[in-house]
């Protein structure tokens, strides 16, 4: 493998400082109070969801897989299964996720996205959406015309095998 170069480093640390720091603003950027335009319990369930982006990460890979076992949400979490285990809980007493056992190997425990949690991360993520919308609607057209052309990059760097 090469030495990375003085400017593969300096892209890779902007890189790391600006996308997290993009997605953090967006999340700050869901407001905090209740939206009139939302039902009350709606509303409540985004305010509760937006309390740890762990949460949110746990609930989008039930929302696309159906439902996970407590080893594989660890694994696909790249946390211990005792961190999954406290998360579990706390989305179950919320009613964000539900527990099943397996009916052919009881030791094996699903977990799938109730129709709240399926709600609360569809509302989130619209909110995120429409915030990051909002922020683009600020740069011109040669800006949006560079993010654009950058984007198939961003992709190309997440699927290259390193």
């Amino acid at each position: 493998m090469e030495e990375p170069s003085s400017h593969t480093l300096d892209i890779a640390d902007d890189l790391l400082d600006l996308i997290p720091s993009l997605l953090q603003r967006l999340r700050a950027d869901i407001p905090r109070e209740s939206n009139p335009e939302l039902e009350m319990h709606e509303w409540q369930d985004v305010s509760e969801l937006r309390a740890t982006t762990g949460q949110i990460r746990l609930l989008r890979i039930l929302v696309k897989r159906q439902r996970c076992a407590m080893q594989e949400l660890a694994e696909l979490m790249d946390v211990a299964p005792p961190t999954v285990t406290a998360m579990i809980k706390r989305l179950l007493v919320q009613g964000f996720v539900e527990r099943v056992r397996d009916e052919q190997d009881w030791r094996v425990v699903w977990v799938s996205a109730t129709e709240r949690g399926l709600r609360a991360v569809a509302l989130y993520d619209q909110f995120r959406r429409v915030n990051l919308q909002r922020r683009l609607a600020y740069l011109d057209v040669d800006e949006l015309t560079q993010l654009r052309a950058a984007l198939p990059v961003l992709r190309h760097i997440i699927e290259v095998e390193a």
